[in-house]
């Protein structure tokens, strides 16, 4: 099924430079600590997306990698601002001052006319995973200067960096695999690689992020290596887990995994507890101002054990899309830990949760601390377990949703309708059957282009385990940062979206649907589109379907029954709306049901009003 998705985006490689030039200057002026180290493991990150933007810009011209003066450029500039980050994690985030003045010469000298393709990369984004672990694991492997380190694009390039200035080794090279995601190949020169195929003692170091579900990425550039004879002993893997390829992995490529030697280093063994370098529970202490802070995993679902008094009541987690969390205590104090991005995306999505916060909609807001947000835990009860009537609870709804359109409009991108339309009519196929596919392909067919759709950052997960009700009555929301910039394909979309969540979630009614429209509407002053809600129904619904059945693939037996309750509770609802489909037009019924809607927006506005 359809679930995961990638959002890239075109943007000036002059603006991307030039982003990169002022992170540069402000680091100049900042002192010591974590919040430097943080900004320039950023200003790392940001060269990183223009370099492999320009690498992949003449991969595109070219339709092949091969070495460049551009490229040349490129690598040095990484290798240089990975030893900063390498020296900076070494000492403890203890040193201060500007970057080496190589750093702002080679990004001036850079060729950056034209668009670059951009986006946030995975592991920095959603997954936790710094670029010093690589810094980590190359110390560890027992590599040296004779090894010709390989990055994959795009997040694997600055990772390349990264092993090579750990251990002293020339700037990498890097290759964009590209083809069905699940059998990647390599269109590269073999002269990248140059004179190391002459020496028998060099090594080849491979980098990147995963392996994911097949493994595929790895496996290309292992195979284009023994087609030059360089034999599997002397290629070492650096991934972000040992964990091996996922299900779709080919007999080679998990062949390929075997006879490879790997090296990696988690978060822990990146900041140790008892080393010079500060630890996650010393981010999170200066933080909220106190030494004494304790810190516990809330990871995987673990979290649910703080808010149900039994496992019966748990709701459904999809493990693949936790992130990191932890809950801090300080004597009486509780905090909530996780993690929402390294670099830009980090501090954007703590921007928006100090903003949810002063709007009434979300928990205080403590600090960022290099990747993790600290807010304050909130006690309270979650809305699948809490005794609140739907008016009330679709009242906060329409103030919580016109609050979102109004004030977060997208700066990046999200999937099309038409590949949604796509991926409901997959997902509809896989679970099913063609005929019930065809009927819903022939739906969206019939439907009208919606208008004024405007994009913003929706929320995305507005499941009643996402609420808490606090002691004090207040209705908070949590998780409300990441949802449209997931690794899957929804994105931002219009508020419709949210909308049409909240009309599966809450088993809305025509009449409160239309209500709902029409106070977000009035309070954010701007169209709510009743069709594109419609057409957004159906794609919620195989999406949601998609994610439980996928999730599903992990787990263990009480956690596989949950997964196949919320699996078969979308199945019934996607039916449903298809055997209903074309009998009447969106949140249009009879006399009494207009009556009803009136009835419902009319106490819906009070509500908001107070």
């Amino acid at each position: 099924m359809i679930v995961y998705g990638d959002h890239k985006q075109m943007q000036s490689a002059q603006l991307v430079r030039g982003s990169a030039c002022k992170a540069a200057e402000h680091i100049a002026d900042m002192p010591s600590g974590i919040e430097r180290h943080a900004a320039l493991v950023g200003l790392f990150i940001r060269a990183s997306e223009l370099v492999q933007g320009l690498a992949d810009a003449e991969f595109e011209a070219n339709g092949t990698d091969r070495n460049s003066p551009q490229r040349i450029a490129g690598a040095n500039l990484l290798v240089g601002l990975a030893r900063h980050v390498g020296r900076s994690w070494e000492a403890g985030f203890t040193i201060d001052g500007p970057v080496e003045a190589d750093v702002p010469r080679i990004l001036a000298e850079l060729e950056c006319d034209g668009d670059i393709l951009t986006g946030s990369a995975e592991g920095y984004a959603h997954y936790a995973l710094y670029p010093e672990s690589y810094f980590v694991a190359a110390r560890q492997s027992g590599l040296d200067a004779n090894t010709c380190v390989i990055g994959i694009r795009s997040i694997g390039l600055g990772l390349a960096a990264m092993v090579a200035a750990a251990i002293g080794a020339p700037a990498p090279v890097s290759v964009r695999p590209t083809g069905h995601p699940f059998r990647r190949r390599l269109a590269a020169d073999p002269e990248l690689i140059g004179g190391w195929m002459t020496k028998p003692s060099a090594r080849f170091a491979i980098v990147d992020e995963g392996p994911g579900l097949s493994g595929s990425s790895f496996h290309a550039v292992v195979a284009w290596l023994q087609g030059l004879g360089i034999d599997a002993g002397r290629i070492h893997l650096f991934p972000s887990h040992l964990g091996g390829p996922g299900p779709e992995a080919s007999a080679d490529s998990r062949e390929a995994w075997r006879v490879c030697q790997k090296h990696t280093a988690d978060f822990e063994r990146t900041f140790p507890a008892g080393s010079a370098v500060p630890t996650l529970r010393n981010w999170v202490a200066r933080t909220i101002g106190s030494t004494a802070a304790s810190l516990a995993e809330t990871s995987g679902g673990e979290w649910r054990r703080l808010h149900y008094h039994s496992q019966d009541h748990w709701p459904p987690v999809h493990r693949g899309f936790e992130r990191r969390k932890f809950l801090a205590s300080a004597g009486r104090e509780k905090w909530s830990v996780k993690f929402v991005g390294l670099g830009e995306i980090g501090m954007h999505k703590a921007g928006t949760a100090g903003r949810l916060h002063d709007a009434g909609f979300g928990p205080e807001v403590a600090g960022l601390c290099h990747g993790f947000l600290v807010e304050r835990w909130i006690d309270g009860t979650t809305l699948d377990r809490a005794r609140l009537s739907k008016e009330k609870v679709v009242a906060h709804l329409a103030r919580y949703l016109a609050w979102r359109a109004a004030n977060l409009p997208a700066s990046e991108p999200g999937a099309s309708l038409e590949a949604l339309a796509d991926m409901a009519v997959r997902n509809t196929s896989e679970a099913l059957g063609e005929r019930r596919a065809a009927e819903l392909q022939n739906w969206f067919s019939n439907q009208a282009s919606p208008k004024n759709m405007q994009r913003v950052e929706i929320d995305g997960r507005l499941h009643p385990w996402e609420f808490i009700l606090s002691r004090g009555g207040t209705l908070i929301k949590t998780d409300a940062l990441d949802h449209c910039r997931s690794h899957d394909l929804v994105g931002c979309q219009d508020i419709a979206w949210d909308i049409a969540g909240a009309r599966v979630e809450y088993s809305l009614s025509d009449a409160a649907t239309a209500a709902l429209c029409k106070v977000v509407e009035a309070r954010a002053s701007r169209p709510v589109d009743a069709n594109l809600v419609h057409y957004y129904e159906p794609c919620y619904l195989a999406f949601q379907l998609g994610l439980w059945s996928m999730a599903l693939r992990s787990g263990d037996d009480r956690e596989q029954i949950r997964l196949a309750a919320a699996a078969r509770r979308y199945t019934a609802m996607l039916l449903r709306f298809l055997d209903t489909q074309g009998h009447l037009r969106p949140f249009e019924q009879d006399q009494s049901s207009r009556r009803s809607i009136s009835a419902s927006f009319s106490r819906m506005a009070a509500t908001s009003s107070r």
